[in-house]
């Protein structure tokens, strides 16, 4: 990678000089220190002893609106960077999609998949056309991809302090990383100043390998120094460094990044457009659960040197991913055996009535939804039908399960039992079940899914049937698979997912 050439003051160091001796000459030296100005170091203030005259430092982000814009920031806008934290054992799966639930909470993330946007051929399954929608990124590049990553981009959440989750495919934040500076003056820490970069983030998962790779981009002449005198603006803020790298959270024998930090001084951040990468690696030997699955965190590291500067390392915010070594992963022939994931979203499926390819089945999933007691079976009790999605993970999502297991295979008969009249739903007790329809030209549709764990033979949740036409049916069915894939649903409880009913 070429060095970027040094420019001090955005490229005009004859004006640059120019203004600073005038600032001498006119008495603009360092501000005179208010109160609020200095601090006493002591054990509180997270900075290591530093001589007299020494600059010490203490990381700091900015996120909201505007991040990318120029702006003098108070310095009550700002917030203190987290100290890294002592490497940790890989999350649990309850521990980990608990915290993943706060967060897309926090944030509005939702993964969903527009099913009316996904081809279909005659038999109802995906078609050739649907590959280049909904296939998880395998063969990453230097830069990030550019259409998603622009669509993240532009989206209000991308400015927040939680990112945006496009999907579970790639998330993306607008921020601003920095150093709020000090000077040791008769040992008092007196504020110097604010340097900082915005920067645009992603993180990419990869649908074949257990890896999920983070970027970062400094944007173009975005670096300010808030607060600084007029001569340090231009003499001694630009010369000092910052580096930031990718890091895991976990130990290194369950999760590890590649690469080393990338250091600038932050005159030549101003000038620094590249993608820079690091890829984060999950081992699956750290796993012991089917589909090794292991649940980690990521963030970016940072912190600066120059000037005689002292100072500690900072990160971002931890942001959770997933990583599975499951082999049932196959679309057009490719396999998929492997993954990592962004975690931190509410995964939910979406069917639309005015898609009249699945209007019949999204009208039955709406009523099931929404009034359960005006299906078929007819219960005793009142019913209880999970899986509407509400935005919120506190509801009860369905969980995925093989469509050839014990518990699928079960699900279809307790299914045929009510749409048959037979079984528990037959002879005096026909009535309960689904009324006759005409099997040439109608199927039997059930919800929640056969292949879910709160399917029609689950003891604690009640399911509905109702006639639909087969070729809607069928279509239904094509999309859910393609849904599976493209969201990475596992076979598990640690990876629920809701369905969504659209006009």
């Amino acid at each position: 990678m070429r060095k970027p050439i040094v420019m001090r003051g955005r490229g005009r160091p004859l004006l640059s000089a120019v203004v600073a001796v005038l600032a001498l000459v006119l008495g603009m030296g360092v501000p005179a220190a208010s109160a609020a100005d200095t601090a006493t170091p002591g054990a509180g203030s997270g900075q290591r002893a530093a001589a007299d005259g020494k600059l010490i430092g203490k990381p700091v982000i900015l996120t909201g609106e505007g991040v990318d814009k120029k702006a003098q920031r108070p310095r009550s806008a700002w917030r203190a960077a987290p100290a890294p934290k002592a490497k940790t054992a890989p999350l649990s799966p309850k521990q980990a999609m608990k915290e993943a639930m706060d967060e897309a909470r926090k944030a509005g993330a939702e993964s969903y998949l527009d099913t009316s946007k996904v081809p279909l051929n005659k038999d109802g399954q995906a078609s050739a056309q649907a590959a280049t929608l909904g296939l998880p990124p395998t063969d990453l590049g230097d830069e990030p991809p550019a259409q998603d990553t622009n669509q993240c981009l532009d989206r209000d959440g991308a400015s927040s302090a939680q990112g945006e989750t496009l999907n579970r495919w790639l998330w993306c934040q607008k921020l601003r990383i920095g150093v709020q500076y000090y000077k040791i003056i008769d040992g008092e820490q007196v504020y110097q100043g604010t340097s900082s970069v915005a920067f645009h983030a992603v993180a990419v998962g990869n649908g074949k390998q257990r890896v999920l790779r983070t970027y970062l981009q400094a944007q173009y002449d975005s670096v300010e120094y808030d607060d600084w005198s007029l001569w340090d603006r231009f003499f001694t803020a630009p010369d000092l460094k910052m580096f930031i790298l990718s890091d895991c959270a976990e130990g290194y024998d369950s999760c590890f990044a590649t690469g080393s930090g990338i250091e600038h001084t932050f005159g030549e951040w101003d000038y620094h457009r590249e993608w820079l990468h690091w890829d984060i690696y999950s081992d699956e030997a750290a796993s012991t659960s089917p589909d090794k699955v292991l649940f980690h965190h990521w963030h970016f590291r940072f912190g600066g040197s120059g000037g005689g500067y002292v100072g500690p390392d900072a990160t971002t915010a931890d942001r959770t991913f997933r990583c599975d070594s499951a082999g049932y992963f196959s679309q057009f022939g490719v396999d998929y055996p492997k993954a990592c994931v962004n975690y931190e979203v509410i995964p939910h499926l979406q069917y639309d009535i005015s898609d009249t390819r699945v209007a019949s089945v999204a009208r039955h999933i709406r009523v099931a939804q929404d009034t359960p007691d005006k299906t078929y079976p007819i219960e005793l009790e009142p019913k209880h039908i999970p899986g509407k999605y509400s935005g919120s993970r506190d509801d009860q999502g369905l969980q995925r399960v093989p469509d050839d297991g014990v518990v699928a295979k079960s699900n279809e008969d307790w299914k045929n039992y009510a749409c048959n009249r037979t079984g528990p739903y037959g002879g005096d007790q026909a009535w309960r079940g689904l009324p006759p329809y005409d099997t040439s030209t109608q199927d039997c549709d059930e919800y929640p899914f056969q292949s879910t764990e709160q399917g029609a033979s689950s003891p604690n949740w009640d399911f509905s049937v109702r006639a639909v036409p087969n070729g809607e049916n069928r279509s239904a069915g094509g999309l859910l698979r393609w849904y599976y894939f493209s969201d990475r649903i596992l076979y598990n409880a640690a990876d629920p997912f809701w369905v969504e009913i659209r006009d």
